[in-house]
């Protein structure tokens, strides 16, 4: 997770931090499951933006 946070703005680690604490409280398997796919999609989200942004690094370069 470390590379994780290397990736992640300092809200969007605010927010995977509370939907994990959610997750551990969740009454149901479908509530677990939003908040996993929650953080999935967040994680997502910043993998792109970090790909994204090195591509228009490279490119500037260039």
């Amino acid at each position: 997770m470390n590379d994780m946070n290397s990736l992640l703005t300092e809200e969007e680690q605010k927010i995977i931090t509370k939907l994990e604490s959610e997750m551990l409280f969740a009454l149901t398997v479908s509530h677990m499951t939003f908040y996993k796919n929650e953080i999935q999609a967040i994680i997502s989200q910043a993998k792109r933006r970090h790909s994204f942004l090195e591509k228009l690094e490279k490119e500037a370069l260039v």
